[in-house]
């Protein structure tokens, strides 16, 4: 059980880490759009509402 505490511990510790490093690298644009509005098929990527996402 001790070992899965601190597994458990390790996963969130480096989800905030990992994920601090990927915004700081890649960095974060609101303006930016994802492929379903940039690139729509009708297949593929096609817009969600928010209320499923």
């Amino acid at each position: 059980m001790v070992t899965f505490c601190i597994a458990l511990a390790c996963l969130v510790l480096g989800y905030f880490i990992y994920g601090s490093f990927v915004e700081r690298v890649f960095g974060i644009s609101p303006d930016r759009k994802t492929p379903c509005y940039t690139r729509p098929d009708g297949t593929d990527y096609i817009p969600m509402p928010t209320w499923k996402v």
